[in-house]
């Protein structure tokens, strides 16, 4: 039949009663969504509550009707299941490698979160829906029990197939949901097989299919997904299934059967919002098959398709109008730029060591490239000869694919952005289906030159040598699996990690967290309240939580904390370090963790003891340093002006160069502690206060002074005094940190010295006038990522003094003496790379 008699006949069989009104029906429900979520339409409200109530019970009714229909269509699917399977050779190598896959994926990639606050939304989803029976984010919430009492919670941006399916899984797993690494790395081998099965199914080319599955699932970034949380893996498997379902429609051509793929369609809608433009090519395609004749079927598949996309529906309405990508930046309108970009992201060589610099393998990109254009000229051919298959097959990708545009143009698709490679896993069994076109045709191709009694095996064996090469190219890079090496750099993951790492070190308790993203706790069954939510609280309030988790509420001091540039100008990224900063003056914590998670924060953990009866900032006041009666001595003048009762617990310790020369019960007034001149060191001398509650055992306190003697002739080191200096990156910076900031250490403040960066060496000419030279140094603040930095201070080419190798948080300080030495120089040596090893050496001091 011609082309244009099949679409006529296609409309002819579409104007009738059922036909017609199938179609308005399946038109009207997404469009009155739509309407009703407009942002300045007045309804909002109902498509809010929709979306937070609608879904679950509608995707419980979904899956019932998709049993009730398998099982009356089981006997068919079996039959028709054992009419598309290849020979056994080609089943066992696919179940063979699928299991091994997923083997390696199993014990060389670490489980753990890729996308944090992503994922940890599907899980705050899925405990609100097992607890209270609602499809909505839970932000903050208290466990008591059995029971979720949801404090804050919001419709969730997600849409909700995959909390559903946590949901399924909580009564049997439990509510603990780590469990579910374990459900998504299972995925992987189902995935692999039904992409194997529908690829078959569709071009009866088990070849072509094996290879395909195979490419696929070798993608590091695919093997590194099904060891997640993420919603990707999901949308893969449920891709794969919607085609094979799709085919044995197609081939049945029976109501039950289109009704079967339209609930797995509007399934796999329930991935991703940019999944919806996926079903155009379904519908497309299965357009000439149920309307073939003028009965059920297109009103059924029709119907049934927009019904139970629903949930998904409401989610894209309700969200009209949010801008949730970009950041700073704009995400719309950089589609070709974004393809650009990440075409070289995916092919990227390998670093100077041989590690992968992004986890893509660039042969896999070059494969796709010579296979589209294969599949093009493949497709233009078959066509003048009559057969059209390359062609429909160009054309469903095509069309598949206005989903990949979506995301590219709308979620700022820019895969330099580790967070954002994950969107390839839309595109990669496509990728891969392309990039295998041209390798099984070849190997068919040299197979079919042989006997015909040979041909068959040396294809087979041909494909199994392809198979091993490729699987060994992936395997081979199992140190930067171990290493996780997609989203390594990702700063939220890894506080998350460290975080739960903490936890799993401390006895088992029910515990309250207070922190910037409460939802991850949330999702992991764990009680949590954000910090405003915790300001709110009156005394008694917070008091009762506190007594309620017998002292087991801690407070989290993470990345949302820091003023840093931690993020990327397109990820969406929120700082509230004024929020932190506020909550830590106003409430009474105690330190018990400090992780170190990259060069610019760090991850703090104090227990929450409710909010502080005192001013911190009247607690103690050290007037400055002033001589007394010249050479004599010095004094240190403080002021105690807190007068609150919890003072009554406290005491004070003032030291000098670490020596105690005070301490005393705290109590109000002005007091003036002497020291004599000999107490005194030459050059810098430290002056620290320490304000203790001895109840809590916590400091309340710590306020350093530096007092400079010149006694003897000592004299701080001057930029005069710097005959030579090489470092391997920046420049030396006087009184300032490399990055010319305040030189700072460990959160002390220092005026006097200079910044460098190592490896250096810095000369100092003393032309044998000084007896002893004495430094302090250390790594600044500003950036904590070095692996170690190590010192010596040498005298005329001989070693003075040498510190060990030393990492972020300490000051150290070494002497050396220098009697007769003309030229002393300062050695820094990094450790390994010379990355973030931006040491301060602080007051430096010659003495005669």
């Amino acid at each position: 039949m011609k082309i244009k008699d099949s679409i006529l006949l296609t409309l002819k069989n579409l104007l009738h009663p059922a036909g017609l009104i199938g179609l308005v029906i399946a038109l009207i429900i997404p469009a009155i969504i739509w309407f009703l979520g407009r942002p300045s339409g007045g309804h909002k409200e109902i498509i809010r509550q929709l979306d937070l109530n609608l879904p679950l019970p509608l995707f419980l009714f979904q899956m019932a009707v998709a049993i009730i229909l398998f099982a009356f269509l089981n006997k068919d699917f079996r039959e028709w299941f054992k009419g598309i399977l290849p020979q056994k050779p080609f089943s066992l190598l696919a179940i063979a490698a699928a299991i091994g896959i997923a083997v390696f994926a199993g014990t060389q990639i670490e489980a753990r979160h890729r996308v944090q606050s992503d994922e940890s939304v599907f899980m705050s989803v899925a405990q609100n829906m097992y607890h209270n029976h609602e499809s909505g984010t839970c932000n903050q919430g208290i466990f008591d029990g059995s029971h979720l009492n949801c404090i804050a919670k919001s419709n969730s941006f997600k849409t909700k197939g995959l909390a559903f399916l946590y949901f399924l899984g909580m009564p049997l797993f439990g509510t603990d949901l780590h469990w579910i690494f374990n459900a998504e790395l299972l995925m992987l081998p189902l995935a692999f097989l039904l992409m194997f099965l529908a690829i078959v199914a569709w071009t009866k080319q088990p070849l072509l299919a094996f290879l395909a599955a195979l490419l696929m699932a070798l993608q590091p970034t695919v093997l590194f997904q099904f060891r997640a949380m993420s919603v990707e893996p999901l949308y893969i498997f449920l891709s794969a299934l919607s085609l094979f379902i799709f085919k044995w429609a197609y081939d049945r051509n029976t109501v039950m059967h289109w009704a079967l793929l339209a609930i797995t369609l509007a399934f796999f809608a329930q991935t991703r919002q940019e999944t919806a433009f996926c079903l155009l090519s379904f519908i497309f395609f299965a357009f000439p098959k149920i309307l073939d004749k003028k009965d059920f079927k297109a009103p059924t598949f029709f119907v049934t398709l927009s019904l139970f996309s629903v949930p998904a529906l409401l989610t894209i309405s309700y969200f009209q109008g949010f801008g949730f990508q970009g950041g700073e930046f704009e995400a719309h309108g950089h589609f070709l730029e974004d393809l650009k970009r990440n075409w070289i992201e995916m092919t990227r060589p390998l670093k100077e060591n041989g590690e992968l610099e992004n986890p893509f393998l660039t042969y896999f990109n070059y494969l796709f490239a010579i296979g589209g254009v294969y599949l093009l000229f493949r497709a233009i051919y078959d066509a003048t000869k009559g057969c059209r298959f390359y062609l429909w097959t160009l054309v469903f990708l095509l069309l598949y694919h206005v989903q990949t545009y979506m995301i590219l143009e709308n979620v700022s698709g820019d895969f330099s952005i580790q967070i954002n490679q994950r969107y390839s896993l839309v595109m990669l069994p496509s990728m891969a289906f392309v990039a295998a076109l041209p390798i099984a045709h070849a190997i068919e191709y040299f197979a079919a030159s042989a006997s015909k009694k040979e041909a068959k095996p040396l294809a087979f064996a041909g494909m199994v040598i392809v198979a091993i090469i490729l699987s060994a190219w992936t395997f081979h890079y199992k140190e930067d699996f171990n290493k996780n090496i997609m989203y390594n750099r990702n700063h939220l993951t890894t506080e998350e990690h460290e975080i739960l790492g903490w936890l799993k070190e401390q006895p088992e308790a029910d515990r309250l967290f207070i922190y910037g993203r409460p939802w991850h706790f949330v999702g992991y069954g764990v009680s949590s309240i954000h910090y405003d939510r915790a300001r709110q609280m009156s005394d008694a309030e917070l008091q009762k939580y506190i007594d309620k988790y017998n002292g087991e509420v801690y407070y989290i001091r993470g990345l949302d904390c820091w003023d840093s540039q931690t993020y990327h100008k397109k990820a969406v990224e929120h700082r509230i370090a004024t929020t932190c900063d506020v909550f830590e003056r106003e409430m009474d914590l105690v330190g018990v963790k400090n992780i170190l998670i990259t060069n610019n924060y760090w991850v703090q953990i104090a227990k929450f003891n409710g909010r502080k009866h005192y001013n911190p900032e009247k607690i103690i006041v050290v007037k400055d340093l002033e001589p007394v009666l010249d050479s004599l001595g010095v004094s240190l003048k403080i002021l105690l002006k807190e007068t609150s009762e919890a003072s009554k617990n406290w005491n004070y310790t003032a030291t000098l160069n670490g020596k105690i020369i005070g301490a005393a019960p705290y109590q109000e007034g002005f007091y003036e502690i002497w020291n004599a001149a000999d107490s005194l060191q030459q050059g810098y001398n430290l002056f620290r206060v320490v304000v203790m509650d001895t109840q809590k055992n916590t400091k309340l306190a710590d306020i350093s002074k530096y007092y400079f003697n010149a006694a003897g002739g000592a004299s701080a080191l001057e930029q005069g005094s710097i005959t030579g200096h090489r470092q391997d990156w920046g420049n030396l910076r006087w009184n300032k940190s490399i990055e010319n900031h305040d030189m700072t250490i460990n959160g002390t403040k220092f005026e006097n010295g200079f910044g460098t960066h190592a490896n250096s060496e810095t000369t100092i000419g003393l032309e044998g006038k000084y007896r002893a030279f004495r430094t302090s140094f250390g790594l600044d603040d500003e950036s904590l990522c070095s692996e170690g930095v190590s010192v010596q201070i040498i005298g005329d080419g001989q070693v003075l003094a040498a510190s060990p190798v030393f990492q972020s948080g300490i000051v150290h300080t070494l002497t050396a003496n220098t009697e007769g030495i003309q030229k002393l120089t300062l050695k820094t040596t990094a450790k390994g790379s010379i990355d973030c090893s931006h040491v301060d050496f602080v007051h430096p001091v010659l003495i005669p």
